[in-house]
């Protein structure tokens, strides 16, 4: 199993819209019908998680991966949580057909064949994984083998992440791996992918564990952020036709032992930073343009520099004051467990941990994974915390935002005839201010962009999909859900 040990910080520099009241959350696990998240009743290890609606009735549903662990080798079964509508929720993995029961350590929702239904990519470390096209029907069918992702098993793979590089309109597939070369499948556009991470010059070879998509240097591409384990970070820089690593030229390689990675916005300035969580001091690197990016982690040694194993983060504008805001999954791996914090972007550079202070669990766990979503349709902000180590510890908690006096935006991009937004930049726009800017991406949070606004005001939304292409729409009031599909 993937070993991590990581100190943990978060720095930002934001710009609140408004005054809140102090933000309260409230555990319902058990209530929403999730509270057993790992199958059976030995020592089991959760591993991710993936929100998405996938049967399209407009609220958001739970995909959760599954490993069985050394201590008891029992067959793991993953879990898919249906969202039934009322605050509760459904296992129906078997009835729809994603009961994977290898040692599933991924999960990404995506529309891989743009029919306007979310499939189901699982990543199963040393076997094989699986893509599930979704039938439209409530089930799915698994295509691993004709699709041509994944066919031949090589290496260990870990994470993957989803892309349109190239933007031609489909999404693409990076694949990381242990003991082997990392894989890119390039989509067709027929529902059938080719490898080809040696002619894209992707091909990193040195133990990678995540990856993430991001348009850093805004000239209208992906680009490609690997972190590695115990070796220097990548960053492959877009080129049209193939990709050049830069990660040293640009002084982020970051060589700690890298556990993830997360493009994010952090201070609302409209380009894209990065938050690296490693088995060392984490980092986040400000991007100041031009190439320049400084990791303002650095300096801090009070609250954001503790010796947290963090193996990954989720973030989200929860307190909806306007700007960002983290969840750190921590205690993998650790001797006792350890708390993972909710940590509220306050602006000036600067995140306050406010776990005991607005209902989020003290308790140790063995935190792997965290996901944001609005998964009651209410406006703002709820999340899911998975653990591992059940159990000894807590597998998993829904948190269902009860914070009073806020009002939101909430923008659900969709690429052209897609059912996802995978990539899409999403702008929030007073005027010709920058209010709110997120990135959506196939990570473990809902592919959403909520942003915390004054209420009684109206915006411009701002989308910029993949190809370069904007749409805009204006006069979108506070309070307002707005799905917005690429032309």
């Amino acid at each position: 199993m993937i070993q991590l040990i990581s100190t943990f910080f978060v720095l930002a520099l934001s710009i609140p819209t408004q005054g809140i009241a102090q933000p309260q959350f409230a555990d319902i696990t058990s209530q929403a019908g999730i509270a057993n998240s790992l199958s059976g009743n030995q020592v089991r290890l959760g591993t991710n998680l993936a929100w998405g609606d996938y049967d399209g009735d407009g609220d958001l549903d739970l995909y959760i991966t599954n490993w069985g662990s050394s201590i008891s080798p029992v067959v793991s079964t993953n879990r898919l949580y249906r969202n039934n509508g009322n605050g509760s929720f459904s296992d129906v993995a078997s009835s729809t057909g994603v009961t994977d029961t290898r040692n599933s350590i991924d999960a990404h929702w995506a529309d891989y064949d743009n029919d306007g239904n979310l499939d189901l990519y699982v990543v199963n470390f040393s076997e094989q994984d699986q893509l599930y096209k979704n039938n439209g029907n409530g089930s799915f069918s698994r295509v691993t083998g004709s699709a041509g992702a994944n066919v031949i098993s090589q290496g260990s793979e870990i994470s993957g992440a989803w892309g349109d590089f190239d933007g031609d309109g489909d999404l693409d597939f990076y694949l990381c791996k242990y003991f082997f070369r990392n894989s890119f499948f390039v989509n067709n556009g027929n529902g059938t992918f080719f490898e080809d991470a040696v002619g894209m010059q992707v091909a990193d070879v040195r133990d990678s564990e995540h990856a993430a998509w991001g348009d850093y240097d805004l000239d209208g591409d992906l680009d490609l952020y690997v972190v590695n384990r115990e070796q220097n970070n990548a960053l492959y820089r877009n080129d049209g036709t193939s990709f050049t690593e830069v990660a040293c030229a640009l002084s982020l390689d970051n060589t700690d032992v890298g556990k993830s990675a997360r493009w994010i916005d952090y201070d609302t300035d409209g380009d894209l930073d990065l938050f690296i969580t490693n088995i060392g001091a984490n980092a986040l690197y400000r991007n100041d343009g031009n190439d320049q990016f400084v990791n303002i982690a650095s300096g801090d040694t009070k609250s954001l520099s503790n010796s947290w194993i963090s193996w990954s983060s989720a973030w989200g504008d929860l307190d909806a004051d306007g700007d960002l805001d983290a969840v750190v999954a921590n205690g993998a791996d650790s001797q006792d467990g350890q708390v993972s914090p909710l940590l509220l972007n306050t602006g000036g550079g600067n995140f306050e941990d406010n776990t005991g202070t607005s209902g989020i669990g003290t308790s140790r766990l063995f935190g792997v994974a965290a996901g944001t979503a609005d998964y009651d349709a209410d406006g703002d902000l709820d999340f899911y915390l998975l653990g591992s180590r059940f159990p000894t510890y807590p597998p998993g908690q829904l948190y269902r935002n009860n914070t009073s006096g806020t009002s939101t935006v909430k923008v659900l991009p969709k690429r052209k005839d897609a059912a996802d937004g995978i990539g899409a930049r999403v702008r929030l726009l007073s005027g010709t201010q920058l209010q709110g800017h997120q990135v959506i991406s196939s990570d473990s949070d809902a592919q959403e962009a909520v942003f915390g606004v004054q209420a009684g005001s109206s915006f411009t939304v701002e989308i910029i999909f993949p190809d370069g292409s904007t749409v805009t729409r204006n006069n979108v009031s506070s309070g307002t859900t707005i799905e917005i599909q690429q032309q």
